[in-house]
Order: C-alpha cells, then sequence, then structure tokens
C-alpha cells in the first residue's frame, strides 16, 4: 500500500430535519452576515428556502440572496457574486442546490480574499490563501461537492473547465437531507448516479489491488446500481435517496484511492474538454465518456481488473475469460445508463466526428499526466480513438 495523508474537514449533519436542526447552531460559530448562494428551482421547490430563511430570521442574521448559477459555472458569475458579497460584507456563505451551486459558492470563498479576477486562480497565477467559511446544503446526490476539496469552474473565452483543488477550500459544514432531493427531475437524478460512481471507479482501475479499497470501491457502486433505479421509479423513496446520498460524499472523499497509486481522473478530464466547447450536462458527458473510456482502456494485459468489476459490481457470472467477462460488465454498464435515460454517445448530445478531431488536436498539449492513467493516452490521434469510440 502506498503513503497517503487524509483529512475530511467538513463536520456533516445527516437526516430528516437536519436543516432545522444544524444550520442555527453553524451559524452561530460563524457570523451574523450571510452571503445566500442557492440554486432557485429545485431550492423553492423542494421547501429548503422556507426553511433556510426561516432559521435565518429566527437566529437575527442578516442575508443577501445570490442566484443564476449556471448548470457548468461560470467564473463571470462567481466574480459578480464575490462583488455582490463584499458591497454587502457578509460574514460567511450558505451554499444550498446542486454541485454547481455549491461549487459558486465555494468559489466566491476565496476569490472573496482576492482583489482580480477568480480565474487568477485557476490560471495559475496565485495560489489560493484565505477562504471564507461555506456552510453546503445539497439538493442533489452527484458531485459530493458539499463535502470536496475542488470547485470546478467553467470559462467561455478560453473554452477551459478546470477543477481547482484545494483542501482550504472544503465547506467547514454540511447539512444532509435526502427529503429535499425528492424534486429533483429523472434526468438530474440519473446524471448524479453515474457522477457518484465515477469517483469511486476511476480509481478503481488501476494496476494495484487492495482489498479494502477494492471493497470501498465496490460497495459505493453497486449501492448506486441498486438504489439509482429505485429512485427514478419511486422519487420519494427516502432510503434509497439517502443512500445515493451518502454515497457521493464517500465517494468523492476518495476513500478508495487511499493507498493506490498517483490518483489521476481521465473521464473527468476528458468530460471537462467537452463540457468547455460544448456546455453538456456534467452526468451526460460522465455517463458517454465512462463508457468510451472503459471500452479504450480495456486489454489483454488488464481485462482481470475489469472481470473483477463485473463480477462484484454487475453480478456478471465468470465466463472463462477474463476480457470476455469485462466486455460484458462494460455492456452492463450501458444497458444501467439506457435505464436511468442517459446518453451513452456523443452524436445523442450533438456531437460529431469532426468536432471531436478538432478537439483533440487542439487540447491534447493540456492533457497533462495522462501518461500515467490505466492505459495512457500519448498522442493526438490515441485522443481522438478515446473520443471516436464515443460516437
Amino acid at each position: 500500500m502506498y503513503n497517503f495523508d487524509f483529512h475530511l474537514a467538513t463536520r456533516i449533519h445527516f437526516g430528516k430535519g437536519a436543516v432545522g436542526a444544524s444550520l442555527r447552531e453553524e451559524l452561530a460559530a460563524w457570523g451574523k452576515r450571510v452571503f445566500f448562494v442557492y440554486d432557485e428551482i429545485p431550492v423553492k421547490k423542494s421547501g429548503l428556502y422556507e426553511e433556510v430563511v426561516r432559521v435565518f430570521e429566527e437566529a437575527g442574521i442578516e442575508y443577501r440572496e445570490f442566484t443564476g448559477v449556471e448548470p457548468n459555472p461560470r467564473h463571470t458569475t462567481v466574480n459578480r457574486g464575490i462583488r455582490e458579497l463584499k458591497e454587502f460584507g457578509a460574514d460567511c456563505i450558505v451554499a444550498a442546490g446542486g454541485g454547481s451551486t455549491l461549487d459558486c459558492g465555494k468559489a466566491i470563498s476565496f476569490g472573496a480574499c482576492h482583489e482580480g479576477d477568480v480565474w487568477d486562480f485557476y490560471a495559475g497565477k496565485l495560489p489560493v490563501g484565505s477562504v471564507m467559511p461555506v456552510i453546503a446544503i445539497p439538493t442533489l446526490a452527484a458531485a459530493g461537492a458539499e463535502v470536496s476539496f475542488s470547485a470546478v469552474l467553467s470559462n467561455l473565452d478560453t473554452k477551459q473547465k478546470i477543477g481547482l483543488r484545494n483542501e482550504k477550500i472544503r465547506p467547514v459544514c454540511a447539512i444532509l437531507d435526502p427529503v429535499y432531493t425528492f424534486s429533483v427531475p429523472g434526468f438530474h437524478t440519473a446524471c448524479g448516479v453515474v457522477d457518484i460512481m465515477s469517483h469511486t471507479y476511476e480509481s478503481y482501475f488501476c494496476r494495484d489491488t487492495g482489498t479494502i479499497q477494492d471493497g470501498i470501491s465496490e460497495a459505493i457502486q453497486r449501492a448506486c446500481v441498486e438504489s439509482g433505479p429505485r429512485v427514478m421509479e419511486c422519487p420519494s423513496d427516502y432510503d434509497a435517496r439517502a443512500t445515493l446520498m451518502w454515497a457521493a460524499d464517500l465517494s468523492i472523499s476518495h476513500l478508495s484511492a487511499c493507498g493506490r497509486p498517483v490518483f489521476n481522473s481521465p473521464i473527468h478530464v476528458l468530460e471537462h474538454i467537452l463540457s468547455a466547447y460544448y456546455d453538456i450536462v456534467h452526468g451526460a458527458g460522465i455517463a458517454i465518456i465512462s463508457l468510451a473510456w472503459f471500452r479504450y482502456a480495456l486489454t489483454d494485459e488488464n481485462a482481470f481488473r475489469f472481470a473483477q468489476w463485473a463480477r462484484n459490481v454487475w453480478k456478471i457470472e465468470d465466463l472463462g475469460d477474463d476480457r470476455k467477462t469485462g466486455e460484458a460488465g462494460i455492456r452492463a454498464f450501458e444497458c444501467f445508463c439506457r435505464e436511468l435515460g442517459l446518453p451513452t454517445r456523443l452524436g445523442e448530445v450533438n456531437i460529431t466526428e469532426k468536432q471531436i478531431e478538432e478537439i483533440a488536436e487542439a487540447e491534447f498539449a493540456g492533457l497533462k499526466g495522462s501518461d500515467t492513467w490505466f492505459r495512457p493516452v500519448t498522442g493526438t490521434e490515441e485522443l481522438a480513438a478515446v473520443y471516436r469510440l464515443a460516437l
């Protein structure tokens, strides 16, 4: 097992009524003026808005609202939020909504401590220094942004989508009530399920096995395979929603990556490239690129890993040949995505072969660390080959 450091700094309050029971207590530690960043449709539709505002008013909290965050949050939106936060003079940030809104809140938290463009951090011009405290309240089980050390932003001018990673930007606490995910539309629920799985199967596919790591990863994935269809059929299934919400946080904590070789995320890297160009929904892009990546990465040499995945996650009987068993697992993943109503081909999101050839030519120079991937991508043609498998 390789050396590693692990620290999850976010305090988690989980369960029915957690917002009313815990938010006031958390606010008491961080100040009386709150910048309330929220995703308007899910927060108001679910009833979360009324609950949060009630706590603010009962606790004597002054607050300013900020909404309008895009599904792939833009750095210009974050800059607008920073200006409004500074005008208001907030002590802390409460961010409520999906992963994009939570990432926006986190980016505002460190951008507010800088006088320039928030993109300066993403362009590598300066490191994250001071950070405002963020209290995160998710309305979707997906990226686990409520506990993660990453904030993903898009820059439409430079056609870049970058996840900035820094331990300082984890929210100080996360309040998770699965009830507030009941009203999430089916498509976005499905996108979240695959995103949860991807955060752990990306580290699963490596050349270093581990009983603990493999067991954690496989359990998280099986939980998604079992609970995903249940919530699609019955959106108010509390236990299934709770399972997905907890799976999201366990997955993004990278518990299953501890002790592995260097962590990388080829599927997210490849999807972020597409999202930067075409602004597709992240989870849908993950479904498409995961399927293509699996097909590209599977070789006779590493087929044993895919065969284990097929048996332990997808309950595929051993076919007597690792490659055939692994291919059956990949087919099971595709069927699962289809069952959830997700696209599995680029054509379904209106991306053509000509477009991916242009992307591969433009983007290969920026693929840092791709030589360490489970199957390396070492040239423009190999990068294009992965995308072609998604057509």
